[in-house]
């Protein structure tokens, strides 16, 4: 029984598309034809605009020419999806022969089949587009192909990506893949002149920087531009009836997509979408046809009519906070914008917005002399099963098993990181604590915070928060603040599940934070000053622009917010995180040996931008040993 109600909803919807495309088919013609009456009248005033003596002939051709392209598409349609990527030009994707970026892709759309139990569907990728987008093509299970953009590729983290396939399962799951694809076959009789025209054209243009060599480009691109013309109004024509019955889908998808897999995935390729320099346009000439079938706007953002709605509308939709979260970001950072870029609009945004939690006030300044211990604990550091195994002292195992004591014990390592051996009396933390830390070698105390981090257990929103003030004020109670100390507090909000929002950002606007971080991790080192600033200079050069070089020569004395800069850098691409800590990396422990502080500022880095440390703990772990030797 339900599957006939489900064939007889989708036999209704079908005969719903073929009326709506007759209907545009018919207006079409009728267009057509009355302009070339209007030309036929100029000629000859005794016939009418409307029938003419060139009417029978025009619309014989026109219906013949759109039924045609129609018979084409459902021949073309037959193996589905599959013959919609090789139209488009899709390269197929195998685990085999794939890079990173490519596998992990494929293991996501497989976990997805999994957790819907259906099908994996072929994963196909669009070589030649930088935007990030997304389409599903396919009539039944086994001939459903999900496309992909290189941008979508290239651009997208992990869970980035898991939104994106998310929101194409759920047009295979909604049977909407399938329908999508009959529309793009009743609707080619209407786009094939305009596709035409834009082959024709294309065949005079330079392509991906080789020149052609061919003497009739402007030949191609006249004929080309008059044949795209002859289609544009079938474009328009596509374009209006597709606005009027697909327009409302798209906030419903999102919605849809957002309750399937029960996270906000969709949420962050949305922002990373925003930021993109390239947006969501896919230049393709069958860009147009497809344009119904992608998960965001295929078409320039210019354009009239476009049947989905802006980026910020759908973010909005979704989550209202987040556009207004981001505004207030970049008012933030307009004192470390050039004058040009802060003429930026600001759309209309709800009151209600979540307040994150924030650093106490004034915010401090960056510590330019490093916390460390005596340098004979400081030059080598231990092996993580060493640092795990280290005996404690039994008050400090006592206190952890507990969260309070687990709690005190944090307080009292921030307090030692900050005073050293010269806390003040009046402090709220335990002296015997204290000094039970004091007798142990400096190098472990980390490693105990990380432990006692994870044994703090679940507090109340309103609790965990005053604990993280807490903790904030002590490692900025001489009005500076540290990498390492401003890591360690972003783990504690991690455990206390207080992190912001995983917020996408743009290279450009976060520069003037990768300033500040790479200064925050020079003054870890163990090295003099004039050193420093060679090093300094030396990764900045292969980060900025000669002019940024200029701007950001000294070192700034403003007040900092770490935990800003942090979570703006953890927003950039994957590639833009890998680089600045590669260059980091090569520049600073290239040719000399890593102290305890200094790996754990770099493990706690990499684990604030997402990346795994074990390998790299490891691997500097073997540089230093052949670096004493």
């Amino acid at each position: 029984m339900r599957k006939v109600g489900y064939a007889f909803i989708k036999n209704k919807n079908m005969f719903w598309s073929a009326s709506i495309c007759a209907v545009a088919v018919l207006l079409t013609i009728v267009l057509i034809n009355t302009i070339v009456g209007l030309l036929v009248f100029y000629v000859d005033s005794t016939q009418s605009i409307y029938w003419h003596m060139l009417s029978p002939y025009l619309i014989a051709l026109l219906i013949l020419i759109m039924s045609v392209s129609v018979i084409y598409e459902f021949y073309v349609f037959r193996m589905g999806g599959h013959s919609l990527a090789k139209q488009l030009g899709a390269r197929r994707l195998s685990l085999i022969e794939s890079i990173p970026e490519e596998s992990a892709a494929l293991k996501i759309t497989e976990q997805l089949a999994d957790t819907f139990l259906i099908d994996m569907p072929a994963l196909y990728v669009l070589p030649y587009e930088v935007g990030v987008n997304a389409l599903t093509a396919g009539f039944y299970p086994r001939d459903t192909a999900i496309i992909l953009t290189w941008g979508a590729m290239q651009n997208l983290d992990e869970m980035e990506l898991y939104g994106l396939l998310s929101h194409e399962f759920n047009k295979i799951l909604s049977g909407e893949a399938a329908e999508n694809t009959r529309l793009k076959i009743l609707y080619s009789g209407l786009t094939t002149f305009s596709q035409w025209g834009s082959k024709i054209a294309k065949r005079g243009f330079y392509r991906n920087g080789y020149v052609r060599e061919n003497k009739f480009e402007t030949v191609f691109v006249a004929i080309g531009a008059l044949i795209w013309l002859t289609g544009s109004l079938g474009i328009l024509i596509t374009r209006f009836i597709k606005f009027i019955t697909l327009g409302g889908r798209t906030y419903r998808n999102d919605q849809k997509t957002k309750r399937l897999i029960q996270n906000d995935a969709n949420i962050q390729t949305l922002l990373r979408i925003y930021v993109h320099h390239s947006g969501s346009q896919i230049h393709s000439e069958y860009a147009e046809s497809i344009s119904h079938m992608c998960f965001a706007n295929a078409l320039s953002p210019q354009n009239w009519m476009n049947i989905h709605p802006s980026i910020a509308q759908r973010i909005f939709e979704l989550n209202p906070g987040v556009i207004q979260d981001l505004q207030l970001e970049n008012l933030k950072k307009l004192k470390n914008q050039l004058l040009f870029s802060l003429f930026r609009s600001l759309e209309e945004v709800s009151p209600d917005v979540t307040i994150p939690w924030s650093s106490p006030q004034p915010l401090p300044l960056l510590r330019l002399s490093p916390i460390s211990f005596a340098i004979k604990d400081a030059i080598k550091p231990l092996k993580p099963e060493i640092r795990t195994n280290w005996q404690r002292p039994e008050l400090i195992v006592r206190a952890m098993q507990t969260a309070t004591g687990s709690r005190e014990v944090m307080v009292a390592i921030l307090m030692i990181r900050q005073y050293r051996e010269f806390i003040p009396t009046e402090a709220e933390v335990s002296r015997a604590i204290v000094d039970s830390l004091l007798n142990l070698d400096g190098r472990v105390h980390i490693a105990i915070f990380k432990e006692a981090c994870k044994n703090i257990g679940g507090m109340p929103a309103t609790i965990a928060r005053q604990f993280l003030m807490k903790l904030a004020l002590i490692i900025q109670e001489d009005g500076e603040i540290g990498l390492l100390d401003a890591l360690l507090l972003e783990r504690v909000k991690f455990e206390l599940n207080l992190m912001p929002i995983h917020t996408a950002t743009a290279l450009e606007d976060v520069k003037p934070s990768i300033v500040r971080l790479i200064d925050a991790l020079l003054h870890v080192q163990q090295i003099n000053s004039d050193s420093q600033l060679e090093v300094r200079e030396k990764i900045l050069k292969r980060i900025l622009s000669s002019k940024e070089l200029e701007r950001y020569s000294e070192i700034s004395d403003e007040p900092i917010d770490l935990a800003e800069i942090l979570n703006d850098i953890a927003g950039l691409l994957l590639r833009d995180r890998f680089s600045i800590l590669a260059v980091a990396e090569i520049c600073l422990w290239n040719d000399r040996i890593i102290t305890q502080d200094e790996l754990d500022v770099l493990e706690l880095l990499y684990w604030r931008l997402g990346f795994e440390t074990d390998e790299m703990i490891d691997l500097m772990q073997k540089k230093n040993s052949l670096m004493i030797i």
